[in-house]
């Protein structure tokens, strides 16, 4: 195929006047009937590098891809371009599935979407081995290896795609992987002999800040002073989401929350919001900005320290991906490092993860020998509840069962009991005394429910109104048909899939290969994250090293280690103290050592 078919094809459905970085030898690689490895940075196009030489090759690409979300995206991205692709979701019986694959094989599609978990259904795989498929494309390969971030067993599957289809190309996309989890990637797909095509990891155009501070509110607020347009805040859970975001709606900033116990009108509204800059920025977990293409963000700050170095990587460059100057800030205080630390040494308990694993099943009533390929959906709060353990011991036992391969997990999108008043104080005078002192007593408790839906702890909430949270549930339902309130139960959206039959306890085990891979894997990845916060080179040399790039490092001139002023001017120093500028503040604006800035304090 002819480099100007490529050209031609990017022209007309996406106007670019020509490809970027390694783009075009990925394409002529795939279009020549070549494997590949590409490794792009985020924002460096990873999608074209399949869907240009997709509209080239006859028959369907098959691209798996981990997210739903992310599928979703791109499918609306080509069907925005008049391009018909197909995205496998929800459930099939066997006659929906022979009429979707009925469909692509008379070329009504040019493109289908498909979780590697679906990989696993025996009929599926029957219909792919008979389907014209022109090129396999897998998104986010690094999940494949054990050593990657985001590790999904499911994708240790996807290899059976190179025996039902060995003449097809295959595709790997990922925008950072480490040597080892390299190596994993052809050896677990099969493909021995794939091409890979790496891009530095460097991007000229983000400049990376890594500052410490005591204070990180202070600094937060005094950085948004100073940057303009369009950014995203990253925060580790969902309530330091929700409270970080009320807290700079309360000074005046145009921000809002997104995470993922969010209701799906909610995430698209506050996502749409964004995306045309009627919102200023975004304070999200991990679950913003995967796929969504917005060309204008000039900033990343992280408020919370992220669990890898590929996480951060991943984060930090969704900032100037329009090929704008961008800055990503990480603020880190000694807490931080603690947590970190901690994190390496209190790992969960395998025999206690084993016993969750025996007693989710008797709750299930899963017998021995049966539960192979049954979906068994849950509350994750109820469940730690009865379990009695708190959510996130109960989310650690059940993500080490599924990297052992025992299971399936799928986490709620919604797993909180919420609610929004849709009424004003002034209606509640006409109720009894005791049911408008209790909607008092929550619009204090929530007082942001009154604009959107409020997390609530059912509990508490019970317990102050002196019932039992079933009776404060029918409470909330009468508020809910008087058109008080909406009430958002907490959902079951939760669910475990067992991949095997339930075996006996006594052939319940890890093997001692799989928990000292695992144990080094969390302490390898942690001490990477320490070793960042703590050098004082180079963030890219540090991030160029981690990634397997060594060769002519060379300073990037642009991080906050490379314009470190240990032995700032004297005057400046008091010029800024004359100003109101606490130590602390000079310190993190000039990068400059505390033991220098004592002398002036």
């Amino acid at each position: 195929m002819s480099k100007q078919k490529a050209l031609d094809v990017l022209k007309t459905y996406w106007g670019y006047p020509g490809f970027r970085g390694l783009q075009e030898n990925i394409i002529a690689q795939v279009l020549s009937g070549h494997d590949t490895i590409g490794l792009l940075p985020t924002g460096g196009g990873k999608s074209i590098c399949y869907q240009v030489p997709g509209l080239i090759l006859p028959g369907v690409t098959l691209v798996i891809s981990p997210l739903v979300a992310l599928m979703s995206d791109q499918q609306k991205g080509l069907e925005d371009r008049g391009i018909k692709s197909y995205h496998f979701k929800g459930s099939y019986t066997p006659r929906k599935l022979d009429e979707a694959f009925r469909n692509i094989r008379f070329g009504e599609y040019k493109f289908a979407f498909v979780a590697p978990e679906r990989l696993n259904s025996e009929l599926f795989q029957e219909y792919i081995k008979h389907a014209d498929i022109g090129l396999i494309a897998i998104d986010e390969a690094h999940c494949i290896s054990q050593w990657g971030f985001d590790f999904r067993p499911s994708y240790l599957n996807v290899h059976i795609l190179r025996t039902l289809k060995p003449d097809v190309p295959v595709l790997a996309l990922t925008a950072s992987a480490t040597p080892r989890v390299k190596k994993d990637l052809a050896e677990a797909l099969l493909i021995p002999n794939a091409k890979v095509f790496e891009d530095s990891i460097r991007r000229t155009n983000l400049h990376l800040h890594i500052k410490f501070t005591p204070n990180k509110e202070r600094q937060l607020f005094r950085l948004l002073k100073r940057l303009e347009g369009t950014g995203i805040i990253y925060a580790k859970t969902r309530r330091s989401c929700e409270s970080l975001a009320e807290l700079l709606q309360n000074n005046g900033y145009s921000a809002d929350y997104y995470h993922a116990g969010l209701l799906p009108d909610q995430k698209e509204q506050r996502q749409e919001a964004w995306l045309s800059n009627e919102l200023r920025m975004i304070v999200s977990t991990t679950a913003f900005g995967m796929g969504i293409d917005k060309s204008d963000v000039n900033w990343v700050v992280h408020w919370d320290v992220p669990d890898t170095l590929e996480g951060y990587y991943q984060e930090v460059g969704r900032g100037g991906r329009g090929g704008q100057e961008a800055s990503a800030y990480l603020l880190f205080h000694q807490q931080d490092v603690a947590r970190i630390q901690k994190g390496i040494t209190d790992l969960p308990d395998p025999i206690k993860a084993l016993e969750f694993y025996s007693r989710f099943c008797s709750r299930f009533q899963i017998a021995v020998g049966t539960g192979e390929g049954t979906t068994y959906p849950f509350s994750i709060v109820a469940l730690a509840n009865d379990f009695s353990m708190s959510v996130p011991v109960a989310l650690s036992y059940i993500k080490l069962l599924q990297q052992r391969g025992y299971w399936q997990f799928q986490e709620s999108s919604q797993i909180w009991p919420a609610l929004e008043f849709t009424s004003k104080p002034l209606q509640w005078e006409k109720l009894k005394r005791e049911e408008e002192e209790l909607l008092i007593q929550l619009l204090r408790l929530y007082p942001h429910a009154i604009h959107q839906p409020a997390r609530i702890h059912l509990k508490k909430c019970a317990a102050i109104a002196m019932l039992t949270p079933a009776q404060f549930e029918l409470r909330l339902s009468y508020f809910e048909e008087k058109g008080l309130l909406t009430y958002i139960p907490e959902t079951s959206g939760s669910s475990i899939t067992l991949m095997d039959p339930r075996p006996h306890k006594k052939y319940l085990y890890f093997p001692k290969s799989f928990l000292d891979s695992w144990i080094q894997s969390k302490v390898e990845r942690a001490q990477a994250m320490l070793s960042l916060l703590k050098s004082e080179e180079c963030i890219f040399i540090e991030l160029s090293k981690y990634f397997g790039q060594d060769s002519n490092l060379q300073p990037c001139g642009k991080c906050s280690r490379c314009l470190h002023d240990h032995y700032p001017d004297e005057d400046k120093v008091k010029q800024l103290l004359s100003k109101g500028s606490t130590i602390d503040d000079i310190w993190f604006d000039l990068n400059c050592s505390v033991d220098e800035l004592r002398k002036f304090g």
